[in-house]
């Protein structure tokens, strides 16, 4: 019987999961503004929408369901361009994406990615599609890399990223690959290259750098003093790379290990705070806790400083986001508001368990674990939720999607899409009804 400490620690990176990439932001109805959900935590990785005229209050029993249907195992978020919604799941003996209607909920296609992948933290794939241009990039959790058409899923290329060298980790592939031009930029996980760029088009690798074993983070890009990064937190800390060539920019030293195991447990994404400075979390030792540092630059060299360092904010399994000078983020199970500038804690709220969130409209979308939704005021004072509803039952680790007034919600076994602007009950589907 496996022990409890490893079954904690293993069930903590086994909800580290999902991912996608940046589209342009699309014009809605007037008076409010939308955007595409297009990768993991939004058009900017950050959890944060422009979405606006979003409902300050829920009817009663919460917003409208306008669809549900049936899904496979896996914590793939959704990732939303257009009429289209992607995502993937596992059904039988095989890992899936799929192309559905975003307005109903249809299945349009769906494309095999590899063999099921099963394990006692949770079954299927971990990432979630990537949407760039007219292509849709998916990562299997065994690290079987595909690009299929948006439009029907018919497979351009596809890299199985062990026989590259690769090393899946033990709770299974979980960093999302991330898009800067025409590359597409993933965690590998090699001796010989930790990170390595495909052509978009052709899929045929440009480059590979770095030298570290995966963890469960997806990667971020920012600039700095004019210069484009891609940031990843693998298993021994940061590492900036250049898009265009894999050059190693700066990286700093932070490692969080399975007390029971040694298993490698970055899982949190970076954040960016704007212009220069980045937030990073984890929730065991040796480097447990939460740091802020500022990315200097001199002479065309840059380096990582740190800001401030304590254990105020310790995250297990979903990251943090970034509003108005505050970080917003779950200490194990309890919710929390942080200043971004010292690292001091402004107010603590239960209930979520390990859950996850996003923002929008100068708002907090809060996903409990176990499927609680609360709308909470994005602000520094005290916690103010404005509405709730039990939006799903079960294991709800999956961080949630909005786009043109949708939100997408699902765990392992049912995906849902909510009204949250009152508006969208005439276009209404009946996928799963």
């Amino acid at each position: 019987m496996m022990r409890p400490q490893r079954l904690f620690c293993e069930l903590a990176v086994a909800g580290a999961l999902a991912a996608i990439i940046v589209s342009p932001a699309s014009a809605s109805e007037a008076g409010r503004e939308s955007s595409a959900w297009s990768q993991f935590r939004g058009p900017n990785r950050d959890g944060v929408s422009a979405e606006t005229g979003l409902l300050d209050r829920w009817p009663e029993g919460g917003p409208e369901i306008l669809w549900r249907v049936s899904v496979g195992a896996g914590y793939s978020g959704v990732a939303v361009v257009g009429d289209g919604a992607f995502a993937m799941w596992q059904e039988d003996d095989q890992q899936l994406l799929l192309g559905l209607d975003a307005a109903t909920g249809q299945e349009r296609w769906r494309h095999p990615l590899s063999p099921a992948y099963t394990s006692p933290y949770g079954d299927g794939p971990r990432t979630t599609p990537v949407v760039h241009g007219e292509t849709a990039f998916a990562v299997g959790a065994r690290g079987h890399l595909h690009a299929v058409k948006t439009s029907d899923g018919t497979r351009l290329w596809e890299r199985d990223l062990a026989s590259l060298g690769g090393r899946v980790p033990s709770s299974g592939y979980s960093s999302t690959p991330i898009v800067e031009e025409d590359r597409l930029i993933a965690e590998l996980g090699a001796e010989d290259g930790a990170f390595v760029a495909f052509d978009t088009t052709s899929g045929e690798p440009v480059w590979r750098a770095g030298s570290d074993m995966s963890g469960y983070s997806s990667p971020i890009a920012m600039t700095v003093a004019g210069i484009r990064q891609v940031v990843f937190f693998s298993a021994r800390g940061l590492f900036a790379v250049a898009p265009r060539d894999g050059h190693v920019l700066w990286s700093f030293p932070w490692e969080s290990r399975c007390p029971a195991t040694g298993v490698p447990l970055n899982a949190a994404s970076p954040i960016h705070i704007p212009p220069d400075r980045i937030f990073i979390s984890s929730a065991y030792g040796p480097d447990e806790g939460a740091a802020v540092l500022r990315i200097v630059e001199e002479d065309g060299r840059f380096a990582a400083q740190q800001v401030w360092r304590n254990r105020v904010l310790n995250t297990k399994i979903n990251s943090a986001i970034y509003v108005d000078g505050m970080l917003y983020g779950f200490d194990g199970g309890m919710l929390k508001s942080i200043d971004a500038a010292t690292g001091q804690e402004s107010w603590r709220a239960r209930g979520f368990q390990r859950g996850s969130l996003i923002a929008a409209d100068g708002k907090l979308i809060v996903f409990g674990e176990q499927g609680k939704l609360a709308l909470v005021a994005a602000t520094p004072e005290q916690y103010r939720e404005l509405a709730s509803m039990q939006a799903l039952e079960g294991r709800s680790w999956t961080s949630p999607s909005l786009a043109d007034g949708r939100l997408y919600l699902r765990n392992d076994s049912t995906l849902v899409c909510l009204d949250l602007i009152g508006k969208h009950s005439h276009r209404r589907g009946a996928a799963g009804e």
